[in-house]
């Protein structure tokens, strides 16, 4: 598994995993958004588009990273997750917890900036795909 860190905008980054993410790999994309948190950052965006699978075991760190996040104002939001990805996040009970984009939508650019401005129409998909 590969993480790489981005900028995507104002106070926020952008992480791109590619591979398969099993329990370690969850370990380290904790340690990577808590890198982020460091910098005062605290809006990502992690983009899964490239994911095969993850270990259905690590949603829950990704869960507590989200809920740190979001009790400093920011989130953590999904993006390109293939219907495979939702079902292992369904079935961790945890498919509703997060604000989950298609592959078009988290490429028209900066996601926050987009979601500042609620003229442009980029929905988020329902958890349910």
């Amino acid at each position: 598994m590969r993480i790489q860190v981005l900028p995507a905008g104002q106070n926020a980054t952008r992480l791109e995993v590619n591979g398969m993410i099993n329990l370690q790999g969850f370990f380290q994309i904790e340690e990577a958004i808590l890198r982020v948190i460091k910098k005062n950052c605290f809006r990502v965006e992690m983009d899964m588009s490239q994911v095969k699978h993850m270990d259905y075991r690590g949603v829950e760190i990704l869960l507590k990273r989200a809920e740190r996040l979001r009790s400093y104002g920011g989130d953590l939001i999904l993006s390109g997750l293939s219907p495979y990805l939702v079902n292992i996040l369904r079935m961790a009970g945890a498919a509703e917890s997060f604000e989950i984009l298609d592959n078009d939508a988290a490429a028209q650019g900066d996601l926050f900036k987009r979601q500042e401005n609620p003229d442009q129409e980029n929905p988020p998909l329902s958890a349910v795909a």
